[in-house]
């Protein structure tokens, strides 16, 4: 398990930074519309950089959340929660793939909403149940795992468009403390079972 914590700790925290990163960076374009406000106003378009912020983020922290479960799974048995959170992860992160495909196809295409709104929340949910299955079997510290909650719960209220976009910054902070958690853990039980 050591080696499951190890690569599930370097996921979290390199996604949990290009999260981070790419939140700063898309909050740095100009500010986009939202609803009845678009009409004679464009949308905020993604650069190349956020896009593969997001991009790098989305896949890491899909591999973090799995080793998780994996994790959490060699305590106790998952059961439903368990699967899920799988199985709404899976669904926010496809929905939001197919949104960041959309911004590049068509930055100003008016069924946006239609992808992102349910991704966020599908994506907020299976974190959300992630982050019970994990508080449950203790894999992280309660503290860690009760933050991993919270700014799962301010996904929701972040939006792409506005400066809203940084709630979404404490998840990616939170994400790469959990992975230094995992690291540090999982060094120090080497090095215990090497003395």
């Amino acid at each position: 398990m050591s080696r499951t914590a190890t690569v599930t700790g370097w996921c979290s925290a390199v996604g949990g930074l290009a999260w981070t990163a790419a939140c700063l960076v898309h909050n740095s374009q100009p500010a986009g519309c939202i609803d009845e406000g678009c009409v004679g106003h464009a949308m905020r378009n993604s650069s190349a950089a956020d896009s593969a912020l997001f991009a790098i983020a989305g896949v890491l922290l899909a591999a973090s959340c799995a080793g998780l479960l994996v994790l959490a799974r060699a305590v106790r048995p998952l059961g439903r929660v368990g699967a899920a959170a799988a199985v709404a992860g899976g669904l926010g992160l496809a929905l939001l793939a197919g949104a960041e495909v959309m911004s590049v196809v068509d930055g100003n295409w008016g069924g946006m909403p239609g992808l992102v709104v349910p991704g966020v929340l599908a994506l907020a949910v299976g974190l959300v149940l992630v982050a019970a299955v994990v508080l449950r079997s203790r894999v992280l510290p309660p503290a860690l795992s009760a933050l991993v909650l919270a700014t799962a719960l301010l996904l929701p209220f972040a939006n792409e468009q506005t400066s809203r976009v940084l709630l979404a910054v404490p998840f990616g902070l939170v994400w790469l403390a959990t992975g230094a958690f995992l690291v540090a853990g999982a060094a120090s039980r080497r090095a215990a079972r090497a003395a």
